[in-house]
Formats: structure tokens, C-alpha cells, sequence
């Protein structure tokens, strides 16, 4: 296409040129009858030729120029359909693109991705109310304008080709990225098509990355199409469970699952930002735009007040687990939160506490239960077969405790004598008269224990990505939590033995380890090798009829390849990521066979089987 710059069209001066897509090149240019300057927007030839796309320019421009809200770019005039060059006239922002600025600016915050998306929802709200659905939705087609206000720009303009979102050469229009799987599959669209770029966008602001992507277009189409994407706290520690969410939800591949409309989408991210304290007013977001990382320092203050405070309220209440929860988000922004740390460790030593009173009154009941039982005997008639001789031995069998090793509950013998049990020293009694029974006890009751040097050593961590380690796990040694900083993990106790467990900070973890370390084993100077294991992949079906019997006809399959969708059983992961192709089988319904990739730990799949006829 030859350049226009230096032309004129009707009343518009093009001074230059600013931008160009698939559809349309951009250029900057002056209203000579109103003195101003405005966007020139033009499309390319092959469009323009087309009677179809000149119609559908017109159609478009009729309605997009009836919308007026702050957030949505202004129409100011249109070609007309007997012209050469087929355009649009719209306001010029001053400014850069969403897109520019997450290449160049942007620093993952759950609660600023909210505020952004909420902002646009409510943009999109306005639109969808009209009748007028973008489809073309993208940090490109969004404008940050030089006082922080956000722009939706194109609204309409992808509409003018046919609803496939076909070019004449069949090639998909837009980025594939950003693509929902109707959209993709030529299906109808409507409102909820714009959902599900929001929900992409809102990913890609919570984490820094895309949530579908591949090594080709192809992949990443196919990627969508199986909804097939990381949990979103993998990729940032940050991000919570709320707000996971809120994006599920709009990624959701079947539309009636996604939020039906942006309002419901906006409401949900405006509950979520007042919980972290940040109103999810217009303001904020161009504070943010205009201010940068100060206001960010300022948001993450605020995050850390709000969790605080639901933190302390949840504590009052007795909910120490949800309060435990609270003040790891807040440790997650701000690793050295004094506050957030007693806090902390207030909860966990008043959990340990609770602990021993219920192993406590556990025994008290035990005694209880002797003690009546001792009762009913001696009230009861007397039976000879209750009594033992007077020479038989009486042999006392340890009691099974219970204890659980990754998620699986098993039995060990009590051990006769526990740490932190005081001892008393006890004479073996002599000879005595018959009907008599003394047994002699020296020294007081409480005498302590000598107190046990404390073990020192590194333990090694094996099997684990540093990044990953480091981002969504810590090590609880012997009870106290350690974070890591790198692989090898200096550790210490007190104890003959100590549990060192690998915990989760994220709620979707891909690994797991625990081991008992000897206090013998470990000494200063030593290194202790531990293979961190991955998480077998559980794989849960959203979609299907009951009584769907699921097959695994190739790839990573479970020993037993067949069983009902609720009863599939985990698979042993061995790398971080396998192939696997299952087929669907359910009584009236056209069986149904899928390849996905699956991950380490929980694994959600949406799949749906088409009735016979």
C-alpha cells in the first residue's frame, strides 16, 4: 500500500504515519475545518474493495459512534461508502500501548492486574449493553494515554470481515493468543468471546506470562482449544486463590461456564480489589500509569494492611488456618514483614499448643474409658473367666500411633519412651512379704534431661528446578519454616531425629518431599542428598455424563487404563510435563478421544461428548 502522508482525505491533513495491523494503517492527522488532531484510520485496499467490508464499515461506525464512556477511543467521522479509501476518524491519544508498556514497564501484582481489568470490564460493559462486541480484544488495541487513562480502541473495526474471522486468503484474523475457542472453531460469538480475552489479559497481567503459548500458532490454537494452561500461581507466587479464581472462570472453554457478562466480571474483581484494600476506582488506575513504581510501593502497603487485618480478625475467631494463609500472602510481597512474622509464629505455636491439648484430652478419654470400664467390672457379678491367675504373665503391646508420609496414613508402634517425657529412676524391688508391694522411687519427678547438642548440617536438595524451589516452597525443619534461597539449605535441631518437610507456598505445588534426618547423620561439614519428588498428576473432568468411562490409549498411562471419569486414578510423574491421549465412552453419546498434556498435581479438564442421534 502506497503511503498517504502528505495527502489529503476530505478535510484531514495525514501528517504522518503511527501504526499499521492486518487491517488497517494508522496515521496521525489534522482537522483542517475544526483545527484539532485526530487518528486517520484507513483501511488496506483488498478490504476496502470489497462492497461486504465498506457496508460493514458503515454499519460499525454508526454504532461505535453512539458509545461514550472515558475508556472507549471516540469516532469522529467515517469515509462514507462511494470513496476510494475507505477510513475511520477518531481521536489521537497521546500516549503508548498496553502492550509497550508490559514489554517495558510492567511488574506483576495480582491487585494491579485487577484494577486494570476491572477498568476495562466496566469499558466493556458499556459496549456490550449497546450491542457492539470487539472481538479483537488485546494489550494492542489499548491505549494508555499521557494522563493514565486507558483507551479501548478498534471496537467494531474487526467486524467488517465475515463472523469466521476469515480473510480472503483464509488465514485467521487477530493474534492467536488472545483467541477463544469459539472463535477458533468458527462457532458463534458474542459477549462472552470478549470474556475470555479479558481473562487472558488478566492472566498475563497476574503473571508476566501468557497463559497459552507454543512454539507456533498452531500449538498455541490447539493449546486453547484443550483449555490447557498453567495454574497461574506456578508462574507467580503472588497470586492467590481468589483471584485464580476469578480467571478460571474467564477461561473457561465452554462459554456457558464463563462469566455471562462483564458486569458479573467486574463485580467479582471489585469484591476481590476492597478485600486487599485497594478501591477499585478510575483514579487508581491512572495514579498508577502516571506514577509508576511509587505507587506501587504505596499498593503493596495497602495489600499488606488489608491481609494483615483479615489475618488478625480471622485469628480472633479461631480460624488459624485461614490466618496462616493471610500472613503467607503478606510475606509473599513483603518478605521482611516483623509484624506478619510474630504474627506468624504466634498462630503456629498457639496451633501446636491446641495439638498437645487434644493429644492430651485424647488420653484423658482413654483413662476415662479404663476407668469405666474398671467401673462395670467391679459393679458387675463376678465371672471367674475375667480374672488372670495369680502366676500369669501380663504382656503389654505397645499402641499404634498414626501418622501420615505424603498424603498417606499409616501405623508405626508408640515408642516406649517419648522425647520430652521426663523419666524417673526406678529401683527393682526386693524380695518382699506376700500381700505386700513397694516400689522405691530416687530423685524428683521433673529432673530434666541433659540437653541434646544441636545437629548441623546441609541438606541438598535434588530433583527440583532452583526458580521453582525458590518461588512456590519452603523446608519446615523440625517444625520451624526455612526459606530457600538456593539448593543446598543449611539446617539445625535439637532433636535425635527431625522431620524436614518440603511445603508449598502456592496452591497448585508440583513437588513433595519429606524425610527424617538423623541427628548422628547430621554434622557440621555434611552434605545431605534428598530427592525431591513430583506430585503424581490427578486428573478431574468437568463437562461429561454420568458413568463416562475413560480410557488411556497411549502416552503417560495409570497402571489400571480404564475406570470412570470420578474414580481415574493419579499418574506417576517423572518429568515436569507428559502426553497422554484418553478416549471418552458414555452411553448415547459419539465416543470422544483427546490428547492434552498433563502436569504434576491437579490437572482440570473440560470435556464434552456430543449426543447421538
Amino acid at each position: 500500500m502506497s503511503t498517504l502522508i502528505g495527502s489529503t482525505l476530505d478535510k484531514y491533513e495525514i501528517v504522518c504515519e503511527v501504526g499499521h495491523g492486518g487491517m488497517a494503517v494508522v496515521y496521525r492527522g489534522r482537522d483542517s475545518v475544526l483545527d484539532r488532531e485526530v487518528a486517520v484510520k484507513v483501511l488496506h485496499p483488498h478490504l476496502a474493495a470489497r462492497e461486504e467490508s465498506r457496508m460493514r464499515l458503515r454499519r460499525e461506525a454508526l454504532t461505535v459512534a453512539k458509545l461514550r464512556h472515558e475508556n472507549i477511543l471516540e469516532i469522529f467521522d467515517y469515509s462514507g461508502e462511494e470513496v476510494e479509501e475507505s477510513y475511520l476518524v477518531t481521536e489521537f491519544i497521546h500516549g503508548m500501548t498496553l502492550r509497550e508498556w508490559l514489554d517495558t514497564r510492567w511488574r506483576p501484582r495480582p491487585a494491579l492486574a485487577a484494577l486494570v481489568i476491572h477498568r476495562l470490564c466496566v469499558a466493556l460493559d458499556h459496549a456490550h449493553t449497546a450491542g457492539v462486541v470487539h472481538r479483537d480484544l488485546k494489550p494492542e488495541n489499548v491505549m494508555i494515554r499521557e494522563d493514565g487513562v486507558l483507551k479501548l480502541m478498534d471496537f467494531g473495526i474487526a467486524q467488517i470481515l465475515d463472523t469466521q474471522k476469515l480473510t480472503l486468503t483464509g488465514q485467521l484474523l487477530g493474534s492467536p493468543a488472545y483467541m477463544a475457542p469459539e472463535l477458533i472453531s468458527g462457532k458463534p460469538l458474542d459477549a462472552r468471546t470478549d470474556l475470555f480475552a479479558v481473562g487472558i489479559m488478566l492472566y498475563q497481567l497476574a503473571t508476566g506470562s501468557l497463559p497459552f503459548s507454543g512454539r507456533n500458532p498452531h500449538e498455541v490454537l490447539n493449546r486453547i482449544m484443550d483449555a490447557d494452561y498453567p495454574p497461574p500461581a506456578t508462574i507467580c507466587p503472588l497470586v492467590d486463590e481468589d483471584l485464580e479464581k476469578i480467571i478460571a472462570r474467564a477461561l473457561a472453554q465452554e462459554p456457558d461456564e464463563r462469566y455471562q457478562d462483564a458486569k458479573g466480571l467486574a463485580s467479582d474483581l471489585a469484591e476481590y480489589l476492597e478485600f486487599v484494600g485497594v478501591p477499585p476506582k478510575h483514579d487508581e488506575v491512572t495514579r498508577y500509569f502516571t506514577e509508576g513504581d511509587d505507587y506501587v510501593q504505596e499498593l503493596d502497603k495497602r495489600v499488606c494492611t488489608a491481609l494483615m487485618d483479615h489475618a488478625d480478625v480471622a485469628s480472633k475467631r479461631g480460624q488459624s488456618a485461614r490466618a496462616i494463609r493471610l500472613l503467607g500472602r503478606v510475606l509473599e510481597i513483603e518478605d521482611d514483614q516483623k509484624q506478619a512474622r510474630m504474627m506468624l509464629s504466634r498462630l503456629r505455636t498457639r496451633e501446636r499448643r491446641m495439638r498437645s491439648v487434644m493429644v492430651g484430652l485424647g488420653g484423658m478419654a482413654g483413662v476415662g474409658l479404663l476407668s469405666a470400664g474398671a467401673m462395670w467390672l467391679y459393679l458387675s457379678p463376678p465371672d471367674p473367666s475375667r480374672f488372670l491367675a495369680q502366676d500369669d504373665p501380663v504382656v503389654i503391646e505397645p499402641e499404634p500411633v498414626d501418622y501420615v508420609v505424603s498424603g498417606v496414613k499409616k501405623s508405626q508402634p508408640k515408642p516406649e519412651q517419648p522425647p520430652e517425657v521426663v523419666e524417673a529412676e526406678t529401683e527393682q524391688p526386693p524380695e518382699r512379704p506376700p500381700g505386700k508391694s513397694k516400689v522405691t522411687v530416687r530423685g524428683p519427678a521433673h529432673s530434666p534431661r541433659p540437653k541434646q547438642a544441636d545437629a548441623a548440617c546441609t541438606l541438598k536438595l535434588e530433583g527440583i528446578p532452583l526458580t521453582t524451589a525458590r518461588a512456590h516452597h519452603k523446608l519446615m525443619v523440625a517444625g520451624r519454616i526455612i526459606k530457600i534461597e538456593n539448593l543446598s539449605v543449611p539446617i539445625e535441631f535439637n532433636n535425635a531425629t527431625a522431620n524436614v518437610q518440603l511445603i508449598s507456598t502456592s496452591t497448585s505445588s508440583r513437588y513433595t518431599g519429606i524425610w527424617a534426618i538423623r541427628g548422628e547423620d547430621c554434622q557440621p561439614g555434611t552434605v545431605i542428598r534428598k530427592t525431591v519428588s513430583r506430585r503424581p498428576a490427578q486428573l478431574t473432568f468437568k463437562g461429561l455424563p454420568p458413568n463416562t468411562a475413560v480410557e488411556c490409549i497411549s502416552g503417560a498411562c495409570p497402571p489400571r487404563r480404564t475406570s470412570l471419569a470420578e474414580k481415574f486414578p493419579g499418574i506417576s510423574m517423572t518429568d515436569d510435563s507428559a502426553e497422554i491421549t484418553l478416549k471418552f465412552k458414555a452411553a448415547g453419546y459419539e465416543p470422544k478421544t483427546k490428547k492434552m498434556t498433563i502436569y504434576p498435581g491437579k490437572n482440570p479438564i473440560s470435556i464434552e461428548l456430543q449426543p447421538r442421534d
